[in-house]
């Protein structure tokens, strides 16, 4: 295991972004958990530490959530979380590092994007497709929130709206990674063990996160952690 302290401040960065953003707790920790532990192990502590972080968000946007224009995503990416996990399991450790960086970048090109009015009106086929893609990475790599963040910037929902289906697409796929993992064998106790010491502090650090969304423009702070994340990929790609 690498150092507690470490981790933990990684944990607790990825809970504030998660809880200002609605997404990025995936990209910013297995951006860097991948530095110092393997892809599996980052996989599995970051599936299970982020549930809490999620389920805090649900709640906390819950009267906001389109459940119509909800359900599309959620339903076409669980068929394709399955698969990601079972990819996870097969695929060596420098094409996981690949897509890691990948999905890094395309994180950040969809936060930074802000289209002025909706470009789609329709959850049909778009909502399906974020989820397909969202739910293949987010099995695999616990990264498969840029292209439901993306599909929310083109439906051109406010905040609320865009953080609320993000949380509760976030939410019913990471219990079931969750689920997937324990299943398949790689969650295993240290692991699982390690992953329950973070809650509490994920859960502090995204609930400081969700009073600064409700108080505050996240658009500066998009452009901090976007920074920072393209460094991440970086890194991933040359690490």
């Amino acid at each position: 295991m690498p150092d507690s302290v470490l981790l933990l401040a990684i944990i607790l960065a990825a809970g504030l972004i998660q809880g200002v953003s609605g997404f990025g707790f995936g990209l910013f920790a297995m951006g860097v958990m991948v530095l110092i532990m393997p892809v599996t192990d980052a996989v599995v502590i970051v599936a299970i530490v982020t549930l809490s972080s999620i389920s805090l968000n649900l709640w906390s946007v819950r009267e906001d959530i389109p459940w119509g224009d909800t359900w599309p995503i959620i339903l076409g990416a669980i068929p394709t979380t399955i698969v990601g996990v079972l990819l996870l399991r097969n695929l060596d450790s420098s094409t996981l590092r690949i897509g890691i960086a990948v999905m890094i970048l395309g994180g950040c090109a969809v936060s930074m994007w802000h289209p002025e009015r909706a470009l789609i009106h329709r959850a049909f086929p778009s909502a399906h497709m974020a989820g397909f893609v969202g739910g293949l990475f987010g099995g695999a790599l616990n990264m498969g929130g840029p292209p439901v963040v993306l599909y929310s910037l083109v439906r051109g929902w406010d905040k609320g709206e865009a953080k609320g289906v993000m949380s509760a697409y976030f939410f019913v796929t990471g219990v079931l990674r969750v689920i997937l993992h324990i299943a398949a064998g790689t969650a295993t106790w240290p692991l699982v063990r390690q992953s329950l010491l973070l809650i509490v502090p994920t859960v502090a650090a995204s609930y400081l996160g969700v009073l600064i969304f409700r108080r505050l423009s996240t658009r500066a702070f998009r452009f901090a952690i976007t920074g920072l994340l393209v460094f991440l990929a970086v890194r991933v790609f040359t690490g």
